[in-house]
């Protein structure tokens, strides 16, 4: 059996020839290693950055997030959960990839964003920026 950070496999080896005296894994060429993760904290595999942004356009934080079970995804603004109601704030996520767009940017949508992920092993967090400058002509 092998062991690989909480995931399980079989490893193959040879049976030894009649002039052997123990068993004798193959060459690298002929090992087979089959495992499955089979749980997992998360993990931001792909993490966001700090965006600088000009007032009225809109910005997009994306993020690739792993785990299994798969994680509860939340994103915030200062210490607040973004939430989608007021129309500002688009949040969506396919296989893994999480993002949440700010629509008609102003000088308070800017400040410090994170995104938590949380499964039952544990939690993961990565943390930008947005820097918003004045439009041209204000």
């Amino acid at each position: 059996m092998l062991s690989l950070w909480g995931a399980s496999g079989v490893l193959e080896t040879t049976q030894p020839s009649p002039n052997q005296a123990a068993p004798a894994i193959k060459h690298n060429e002929d090992v087979k290693i089959d495992f499955q993760v089979t749980e997992m904290p998360p993990r931001f595999v792909v993490p966001f950055a700090d965006v600088e942004v000009t007032e009225g356009s809109e910005v997009v934080f994306e993020c690739v997030v792993t785990g299994t079970p798969v994680p509860v995804v939340q994103w915030f603004k200062g210490d607040t959960c973004v939430t989608t109601t007021s129309g500002k704030y688009v949040v969506s996520q396919k296989e893994g990839l999480h993002s949440l767009k700010v629509l008609n940017v102003d000088s308070s949508d800017g400040g410090s964003y994170h995104c938590q992920a949380i499964n039952r092993l544990g939690e993961a967090m990565c943390k930008g920026s947005l820097i918003v400058r004045k439009g041209e002509g204000a």
